[in-house]
């Protein structure tokens, strides 16, 4: 499987999810046409189009 990454996008007052596959020169080259609502429903959908979501790093924030 390749890998992608799941980001969130702005949706009215909140956010949603989407994944995208990015090539070695660091452009966009896959993103999926569809916004989840739930991450996991979004990591779901990123694997059964053929890619395997990179686990991504904290942020400083996230840590304290």
């Amino acid at each position: 499987m390749k890998a992608c990454e799941i980001f969130h996008v702005p949706y009215k007052k909140t956010y949603r999810w989407k994944w995208r596959h990015i090539g070695a020169d660091g452009r966009t080259l896959v993103e999926s046409d569809q916004s989840y609502a739930l991450y996991y429903e979004c990591f779901s959908a990123a694997r059964e189009a053929g890619y395997e979501p990179r686990r991504q790093a904290a942020t400083p924030a996230e840590h304290g």
